[in-house]
């Protein structure tokens, strides 16, 4: 064979997807599916409105009191009681051959280590496939001596690792062993799968309360945790020289029933833009085991509330207090000082425009109407979430409008019509979470190098691929 057709030979191997360079692609995407999708069949199809929320509500309970030393406050409950979950899930890829896996893992911005379980777990958790990894070929142990093995535990001789997910009883409990495995994920620009070998990942052999599915259903796909924070082995940081630390998502909506799934994007691909409607915004954000925003203030409808905004500040090695962003958690959440002020605001707000009352609480939300207005949103309240500038001159205004703070719900029964906020009460003090639903038609660019988090007004749905 001559080299001219060596290299059309070549050429073509590259055009149809036999060959490709990772080096030259600095960026991948994953799909981010919502927990509640028909066909994970985790969330029943049958749930009302209702009951829907208050799945959505116990989602964001556990998060939220997954280091207090209490079960959720009395009356939160569900048909579904979820000891750990998150709103999204993405389908992982590793192994290869024969020992292929393709499971859905929980998406967790709160979380260090990826991980799924195992064959030959005891105990495991409900699942129909677990990883084959003594099959695998290109599966591997880490080494106690090898610098990833850190914390140094021992598992059967080498490398493991053990979670404690929260101290909550019950508590998610997942240990194993750390190896190393093949991956691989969506190339954007080709639409190939490019394949990443020797990622450190926990391979769990022993779990404890991991209902990913529910206690009450025998269904379940999700095998695992896929970890995104900027620890050392998370795979954004194993990953650093195509993902440069950075990700964007972009979420259209989330407890609707239709709702779609969308892309998170890593490295290059993790790009944010605005026009001159749409002022792209960047802000302080410091990373950890969580990402935390340096919330100062809220404000109705541009009337600042006298809230203390030392309880949102974040103290280093405190994980209950400090304002997050999480897209794991359905609604957001405040300590309830703050959240008695907002809602004192709101109620007035409907009070003087409407002279609308309040419907007696139910048992998910506290702040609800017995009417549900197909009005213009602009006769709705906005509230605004004040940030700290990166220059510490000034501030950074994220506005929630009607689509962020409400939504239409009917009781227990499927009857009254009528809206509730999307917001949640919590301890006092506590963490504060700007959860999925506040986050809804936002595009977010995270870039853990330069500790910010840039945001822009976005139609989602032009996202969707």
């Amino acid at each position: 064979m001559s080299n001219v057709q060596k290299l059309i030979l070549f050429l073509y191997l590259i055009d149809i997807g036999i060959i490709s360079f990772i080096s030259s692609t600095n960026g991948f995407s994953m799909r981010m599916v919502p927990i509640n999708s028909h066909h994970l069949k985790i969330v029943p199809e049958k749930f009302t409105t209702y009951e829907r929320l208050q799945f959505f509500n116990n989602i964001t309970m556990s998060r939220m009191y997954n280091r207090r030393k209490h079960l959720f406050p009395d009356g939160i409950k569900s048909p579904l009681s979820l000891v750990q979950n998150t709103v999204f899930v993405t389908e992982l890829h590793l192994g290869e051959g024969d020992t292929a896996y393709s499971p859905y893992v929980n998406l967790d911005t709160g979380s260090e280590v990826t991980w799924v379980q195992c064959e030959g777990c005891d105990p495991c958790f409900e699942l129909d496939k677990s990883f084959a990894y003594k099959k695998s070929t290109s599966f591997t142990r880490v080494s106690i001596y090898d610098e990833m093995c850190s914390p140094p535990e021992s598992y059967d001789g080498s490398c493991g690792f053990s979670l404690l997910y929260g101290d909550m009883e019950p508590h998610l409990e997942a240990e194993g062993l750390i190896g190393r495995e093949t991956f691989y994920f969506e190339n954007s620009r080709t639409n190939n799968m490019d394949a990443y070998q020797g990622l450190v990942f926990g391979c769990t052999l022993k779990s404890k309360y991991a209902y990913f599915g529910s206690k009450d259903m025998h269904e379940n796909v999700v095998a695992g945790i896929f970890g995104l924070t900027g620890n050392p082995r998370s795979l954004l940081t194993q990953l650093d020289a195509q993902t440069h630390g950075r990700f964007f998502y972009c979420i259209p909506h989330v407890t609707d029933v239709t709702f779609i799934e969308s892309t998170i994007y890593f490295g290059d691909d993790a790009q944010i833009t605005g026009d001159a409607t749409r002022q792209v915004q960047t802000i302080p954000m410091q990373s950890g085991i969580h990402y935390y925003l340096p919330l100062s203030g809220i404000s109705v409808n541009k009337k600042r509330l006298p809230i203390d905004p030392s309880i949102f500040e974040y103290v280093e090695g405190d994980y209950t207090k400090g304002f997050l962003i999480d897209s794991g958690s359905a609604f957001s959440a405040l300590p309830k000082s703050a959240y008695n002020l907002l809602r004192q605001a709101i109620v007035k707000f409907f009070r003087d425009a409407y002279g609308w009352l309040p419907r007696r609480p139910g048992l998910v939300f506290d702040l609800c109407y017995a009417i549900y207005p197909h009005y213009d949103q602009n006769l709705f309240p906005n509230v605004i979430l004040h940030f700290l500038s990166n220059d510490q001159v000034g501030e950074i205004d994220m506005v929630l409008t009607k689509e962020h703070l409400f939504t239409e719900v009917e009781n227990s029964h499927g009857e009254e019509q009528g809206f509730c906020m999307m917001i949640l009460a919590g301890d006092d003090p506590g963490q504060t979470l700007l959860g999925s639903f506040q986050q809804v038609n936002f595009g977010f660019l995270y870039d853990v190098h330069n500790n910010r988090l840039s945001f822009v007004p976005q139609n989602c749905l032009e996202n969707i691929s």
